[in-house]
């Protein structure tokens, strides 16, 4: 009977110790890649009097349907280095990620002059400043949900051949925002995981515009860049892209050694 009790306690103490919760506390760094991309709306120029003007009929004579809105996309390499709590089952975590990146939006006209207006926002770094929350099982596999703030290096310019253009009005500094993102994190041999994560992240509304005016020929002839965009002296018209978010999602796998 001695025996029977015995083998029982230890087949339920072998049990509890297969089916223990998974330990995800600690210190942790990660190598991770991935890629940007926006399937969605992505804007188009659109041109406004600084006067105030209505200038549509010239604009849409000028330019007809020729308005697009393009997002191009590319990778994300770096590194990221964060500490888990666990409390039971829950997770909590901070972490700070920085990566190079290769992604940028172009909102642009097409006149029939012909000429082109492209106005582009590229990214060339991007960091996040997370939290992070997650449910433990007695599985190797954590999926966490993650919620930061987010600071992207923008660089905003215009490109084109037209002889209207005037110059820009500056470049907007105003690039921090946030992001929002779900993964699932597994173990591998030893301190080794993988995680792989979608995230969505919006860097804030843009306040970069560019100028263009046209003048009257030498018999006071008005032209298609006057007609348009107005003289100088009116203030000329301002060129912005009408998606003012410079928002896109974001796929990845990161390797983590946890120490």
């Amino acid at each position: 009977m001695k025996r029977t009790t015995f083998a029982l306690l230890s087949m339920m103490a072998a049990s509890g110790s297969v089916l223990a919760v998974e330990n995800w506390q600690g210190l942790y760094t990660d190598l991770r890649a991935g890629a940007g991309f926006n399937p969605g709306d992505n804007g188009e120029l659109e041109f406004r009097r600084a006067d105030g003007s209505d200038n549509r009929a010239a604009i849409d004579g000028a330019f007809g349907d020729n308005f697009n809105g393009e997002f191009n996309a590319g990778s994300l390499l770096g590194a990221a280095i964060g500490y888990k709590f666990q409390q039971d089952r829950w997770v909590y975590g901070a972490e700070f990620s920085l990566s190079s990146a290769d992604l940028s939006q172009d909102q642009s006209a097409f006149s029939a002059t012909p000429a082109s207006y492209v106005e582009r926002r590229e990214i060339d770094l991007l960091t996040h400043a997370s939290f992070n929350i997650g449910y433990a099982s007695e599985l190797p596999i954590l999926p966490f949900f993650r919620l930061g703030a987010s600071y992207g290096d923008v660089d905003y310019s215009w490109q084109g051949n037209s002889g209207a253009f005037r110059g820009d009005n500056g470049k907007d500094d105003r690039n921090i925002g946030y992001h929002v993102g779900i993964g699932i994190e597994v173990k591998l041999n030893g301190p080794l995981s993988l995680t792989f994560e979608y995230q969505y992240v919006d860097l804030g509304d843009a306040d970069f515009s560019t100028k263009f005016s046209g003048e009257q020929d030498l018999l006071g002839q008005n032209n298609g860049a006057f007609n348009a965009f107005g003289n100088a002296a009116s203030g000329g018209t301002n060129a912005r892209g009408s998606d003012d978010d410079f928002d896109f999602q974001t796929v990845g796998a990161a390797l983590r050694y946890r120490f």
